[in-house]
């Protein structure tokens, strides 16, 4: 099927980029709070009665300002639902699929490193156990098409 989607591709693409979504998720969160902080009134400045018109230029930085607030607030809230989501997934796979997962993409531990936290004396047996772990996680997180493509 030309342009089907490879879902062990996109369940490995989603597990590796987890750690990242946190660190977009705190650069999100300093983001906003550095417009909110810009955005903050200054103190109280005082009107000139003398001049015929006021400058309309701090409406417009404040609709700005919130617009740009709206949209961090957005892609906060997706990039968090996004990582528990995935965790959410995760938690539901067999404990040494889940742990596996963890110290593979999450944790980032050597080869070596889990396949002593499994028990496991083989790093081929370590690839075929993730090889599983993620067609779980496919199924689990895609759905029905992922049984085909798995």
């Amino acid at each position: 099927m030309k342009g089907a989607i490879n879902y062990f591709k996109a369940a490995e693409h989603l597990l590796a980029n987890r750690v990242a979504l946190e660190q977009a998720l705190a650069n999100l969160e300093h983001r906003r709070d550095r417009v909110i902080q810009k955005a903050a009134p200054k103190g109280i400045s005082v009107i000139d009665y003398s001049r015929p018109y006021v400058s309309g230029g701090g409406a417009n930085d404040a609709m700005l300002d919130c617009l740009k607030l709206e949209e961090l607030n957005w892609e906060i809230q997706e990039t968090r639902e996004m990582v528990e989501e995935i965790d959410r997934v995760i938690s539901q796979l067999e404990k040494v699929e889940a742990d596996l997962l963890r110290a593979w993409y999450i944790e980032k531990k050597s080869k070596e490193e889990i396949a002593e936290l499994l028990s496991y004396s083989s790093k081929k047996t370590i690839y075929d156990m993730r090889n599983k772990a993620v067609a779980a996680f496919a199924i689990l997180y895609f759905g029905a098409g992922a049984i085909v493509s798995t």
